[in-house]
């Protein structure tokens, strides 16, 4: 036999082996992903014994999978014409050809196959390709013919489609009965009687066979949807939600059945007498998730009026993308709500978020000051009987400044609970990168005037301040007493926890494969100040997590004492413990909890085993190069 080492030789010498030695060398080539040069053998052998069979199989699989098609249907058209009365090459170019979807050559390769050596097979992939030209009655005729050589599911499941086309749905329905009857959990069959049962008003019969397409494809996103709007019939409105909501998850964005998905659902909330605040809430994710902001608008604003109280649509609110044009009437919603609910601390708070969006500064400041005396009083209702200075004068105790997606909010509410801690009236104020020009009054009325007595401390927490070299100066030029708590998690699982809360959000529509190769590519075309100084653009996983760049220009502005650096993965494990930590660092007695629960967790799939090996080969030096500068060992592997 030929050998790789022998390969050269041939091609000077192609007589020194025979077609069958040469045949044997193009597959151990192709074994060893070789494939040029396996496609040249295969070549050659064709061209020097064009009746070996076998080889032109080969040859055009190997070209079909690289994707040159009209190449491979040259090797199948050889190996019909140098093999005429071979079946399996003319089928195999029918195949090929209605791959294409190039169905009236193909139905012509079917028939000519058909002639050769009549098949159940042949019949049935006949029938497929003069059902896609819509030759209706001849697909009858060859369907038929397969069934009565070798009845299958898919035989019966096909005819059943052609009968429908012509409007024997009798028949058609016999035959998708026949397809199940062969294969239990058919679910192509199920689902075209579930439609059938559906347009007739059979509901039972039509939940029924949705079910049994749900329970072998649970994200066979049309019956779903179908199922949903069964039960919106029925008036069956839980029932509804629940399958318009899994259905929406599992569709395609921009699809005509994701708007018919929505459609029903925003139908069935309207019609459900018991439709609830949280309803509409997740009907608003949904629509963020897909990036139709203004929809979700609408549908927040709903949850509140049907419960001003519900405090998660405002917390979304806070961080979903408004259009300056639907400002007034939210802020008509919020006006209206704190008018006759003046003790909701939140509504104040949204309602000095979008008079800001508004430049309406002044009445922002009124409202961030009621909504912070609000909360703190709410938190510790004896505070109410102290005197409460009218402005604040000092700026926060400490800013939780990063990272993000690394357990910010959950240190954040650990903080809430001490009693010497009141904090600002939300988490991320974002004042010294995105509303600087705004001035420190505005920053200040974020924060319950109370906190300026010695026994008091506040903080907020931003976590994207860490991204941007200014905010560490600003902070120096305002207050630079304050401290600074810095959670920095393993940068592999920050960087896909971030890709996949921006996908929730609506902020990206890349896949997260896609969104690191592009972001690696970009970053190798950056200078080492570009990469400091860049803050935010789309794909960002990967900058987000370059902790050095980060914290470096941070230290040199404030020192390296103003600092309390954590490993998220140990705060993860024992809360408590780094707890006492920071309580510490704020010169706080300590404050055990009963449990320490995880908020604003993420939830996404886990990143496939590839991404995330280039993601750890990326972060290395830069993790080394952190360790060495904070006298730190994280061992992120």
């Amino acid at each position: 036999m030929a050998t790789n080492e022998q390969f050269t030789t041939f091609k000077l010498e192609p007589s020194s082996f025979t077609p069958q030695q040469v045949y044997k060398l193009g597959q151990t080539l192709e074994s060893e992903n070789k494939l040029a040069k396996a496609i040249a053998c295969y070549r050659s052998v064709i061209k020097s014994q064009p009746d070996l069979a076998e080889v032109y199989f080969t040859l055009a699989n190997l070209l079909l999978s690289q994707g040159k098609k009209e190449q491979a249907l040259r090797v199948y058209r050889q190996g019909v014409n140098n093999n005429p009365r071979q079946v399996q090459y003319v089928f195999a170019l029918a195949s090929a050809l209605a791959a294409q979807q190039k169905w009236v050559r193909a139905s012509n390769n079917y028939q000519r196959a058909a002639r050769i050596e009549p098949s159940a097979k042949i019949y049935y992939h006949w029938g497929v390709a003069q059902y896609q030209l819509k030759e209706y009655g001849e697909a009858k005729s060859h369907f038929e013919q397969a069934a009565q050589l070798k009845p299958s599911a898919a035989i019966y499941y096909y005819w059943g489609l052609t009968e429908l086309q012509l409007q024997e749905l009798g028949s058609a329905e016999s035959l998708w009965q026949k397809a199940i009857d062969l294969q239990e959990n058919h679910t192509p069959a199920n689902y075209q009687l579930g439609k059938l049962w559906q347009n007739q008003r059979q509901w039972q019969k039509a939940i029924s066979a949705y079910r049994k397409v749900i329970a072998s494809a649970p994200d066979h996103a049309a019956a779903l949807v179908n199922l949903g709007m069964i039960y919106r019939q029925l008036q069956q409105y839980s029932q509804a939600i629940a399958c318009f909501r899994q259905g929406i998850n599992c569709i395609s964005p921009g699809s005509p059945l994701e708007e018919s998905a929505f459609f029903g659902y925003e139908r069935t909330l309207n019609e459900f007498p018991q439709a609830t605040a949280e309803n509409y809430l997740q009907l608003g994710k949904l629509r963020r998730a897909r990036g139709y902001f203004p929809q979700a608008i609408t549908a927040f604003i709903k949850s509140l009026q049907l419960d001003p109280y519900f405090k998660l649509t405002y917390n979304v609110l806070q961080y979903t993308l408004i259009a300056p044009e639907q400002y007034p009437q939210l802020t008509e919603v919020y006006r209206q709500i704190v008018a006759k609910h003046p003790k909701i601390s939140i509504a104040w708070g949204n309602l000095g978020d979008a008079l800001t969006q508004q430049d309406c500064l002044e009445e922002a400041i009124e409202c961030y000051r009621k909504a912070g005396y609000q909360r703190a009083v709410q938190t510790n209702p004896p505070l109410a009987k102290l005197d409460w200075p009218a402005v604040k004068k000092h700026g926060p105790d400490f800013i939780i400044a990063g990272a993000s997606k690394s357990g910010t909010s959950s240190i954040y509410y650990y903080l809430s609970r001490h009693p010497q801690v009141l904090l600002s009236h939300k988490k991320e104020l974002d004042f010294y990168w995105q509303h600087y020009q705004r001035g420190v009054d505005w920053y200040l009325a974020h924060f319950p005037a109370i906190t300026d007595r010695p026994d008091f401390l506040t903080g907020e927490a931003s976590p994207n301040y860490l991204r941007f070299p200014q905010v560490a100066q600003r902070i120096k030029d305002t207050f630079p007493q304050t401290k600074i708590i810095l959670l920095l998690r393993n940068p592999v699982d920050r960087a896909i926890s971030w890709h996949y809360h921006k996908l929730n959000s609506g902020l990206t529509k890349l896949d997260l494969a896609t969104a690191i190769s592009t972001e690696i590519e970009r970053l190798a075309t950056l200078t080492e100040t570009q990469v400091i100084n860049t803050g935010y653009y789309n794909p960002d996983n990967i900058i987000g997590s370059l902790y050095f760049y980060q914290i470096k220009p941070w230290i040199e502005v404030l020192g390296r004492e103003q600092f309390l650096i954590l490993k998220s993965e140990d705060f993860y494990l024992d809360p408590s413990q780094v707890m006492d930590q920071v309580f510490k660092f704020l010169d706080l007695p300590s404050c055990p909890l009963d449990n320490y629960p995880k908020v604003n967790a993420g939830s996404y799939q886990e990143a496939e085993v590839n991404i995330r090996k280039t993601l750890q080969e990326y972060f290395a030096p830069y993790n080394q190069r952190l360790e060495e500068y904070l006298g730190m060992e994280f061992n992120w592997d």
